[in-house]
């Protein structure tokens, strides 16, 4: 599939996705202001990392290898059985964990454990999650674009109606069940495409073992926990600095901007997984990569910049249209998010090769890197500047790492 059609198909898709999280955070700024958007910020991450380590978090490596092996059979059985194994036995572990220790984690979470059960809901979705996530990964290996696409649709078709049921049965308490019932949902469409696909190019859907490919496998578990411990981490610490130093209403705007931030971002890197990861895994030659990077940084940064614009100048009616007069104080927060946005997208481009790559250590260093970023900018601007200083520590962050990030690429390529 050509890049133009895959991003026809993701971009499609993405609007869903949007439109269904732009209902879902408009039901809680509605029925609950900013206080409600706040609380809910930090179990919302929480789904976040568990979309990302649901089922051992080798998505990304499952991608990559589905990319280098769909053409030899034998490696590619070997693949698919450990990634079900790897799958399932995250899973269950994941599981255990948060059924053990859903008190503690509410209290981290929320200041009290009265959300106990909801984490307890939270253990059994997250094996949804991680299904679909594998199903899907596989797809974007052969960059089967229109089949993720359609999951990604018919899920968000699926989900609202999941999170309105239990959002009207279960009141704030089954608005964050909900939260979580929208990601794992999209099992249910992700196992009929993946059945219709051309299996001998995915691999079967077996269980097995093979420990170099569980090697290979493990290493992209071990990036994606540093991105699970680092990024996450820093945003509930700056949530409760932002708390101390004002209040949870203050935190609810800052997340309120995040989230126009995620939604329209995703038009954008969307595509990077569906398209960008399989093309660079199956690149060798530095001379391909380095082309690839600039073609594709070419049509999104454009992109992302217009788009950013376009926020900027409609931002009043964007806070009307998804939140409520509560979030006004909103518009001033966009100058600092937007800027910020651009150079997050570029940055992010240069990330796919490290994991297109495998490279361990170039990818724990950039994680890190981001992690110290975000946290001694947040640490100095929310003192002085309250919700504002939060937005500018993000834009100062990634102006930083985008810089960072380029120079390491000139680095590696002449090396």
């Amino acid at each position: 599939m050509s890049f133009a059609r895959a991003s026809v198909w993701t971009a499609s898709s993405t609007l869903t996705k949007i439109l269904c999280g732009l209902v879902i955070i408009k039901l809680l700024a509605v029925t609950y202001g900013p206080e409600g958007i706040g609380l809910a910020s930090n179990y919302r991450q929480l789904i976040t990392v568990l979309s990302v380590m649901a089922g051992a978090g080798i998505f990304n490596g499952v991608t990559r290898y589905v990319a280098e092996y769909q053409d030899a059979p034998h490696p590619l059985q070997q693949l698919s059985a450990t990634a079900s194994t790897l799958v399932v036995g995250a899973g269950m572990l994941i599981a255990l964990v948060l059924l053990l220790c859903a008190d503690p984690i509410s209290q981290g979470l929320f200041g009290h454990s009265d959300y106990a059960p909801v984490i307890r809901y939270l253990a059994f979705l997250q094996c949804g999650i991680g299904w679909a996530n594998l199903l899907q990964a596989k797809l974007k290996g052969i960059k089967d674009a229109r089949s993720n696409a359609l999951i990604i649709i018919v899920g968000c078709l699926l989900a609202v109606p999941g999170y309105l049921a239990c959002w009207a049965i279960g009141g704030f308490t089954g608005a964050l069940v909900g939260l979580a019932v929208v990601p794992a949902i999209a099992l249910l469409p992700a196992a009929y495409f993946y059945q219709r696909s051309t299996s001998e190019r995915l691999g079967p859907l077996r269980f097995g073992w093979d420990s170099e490919m569980a090697g290979r496998l493990l290493k992209y578990t071990l990036m994606t926990g540093i991105t699970a411990v680092t990024l996450p981490l820093a945003w509930v610490v700056m949530r409760h600095q932002l708390a101390d130093y004002n209040d949870w209403q203050a935190v609810g705007l800052w997340q309120g901007v995040a989230s126009v931030s995620d939604a329209y971002l995703q038009f954008i890197t969307a595509t990077f997984s569906v398209w960008l990861l399989p093309a660079l895994s199956r690149l060798k030659e530095k001379k391909a990569i380095a082309g690839e990077i600039r073609r594709t940084l070419l049509r999104v940064i454009p992109a992302v910049a217009v788009l950013s614009f376009g926020v900027w100048l409609l931002r009043d009616q964007v806070i009307a249209l998804l939140f409520s007069h509560q979030f006004t104080a909103m518009r001033d927060l966009f100058a600092w998010q937007l800027p910020g946005d651009i150079c997050k997208v570029a940055a992010y481009v240069f990330g796919y090769l490290v994991i297109a790559r495998g490279s361990l250590r170039a990818y724990v260093l950039t994680e890190i890197t981001q992690f110290c970023l975000l946290l001694a900018t947040s640490h100095w601007l929310i003192a002085e500047h309250g919700v504002l200083g939060a937005v500018q520590a993000y834009c100062i962050t990634y102006v930083c790492y985008l810089l960072l990030v380029i120079a390491a690429f000139f680095y590696w390529y002449r090396k």
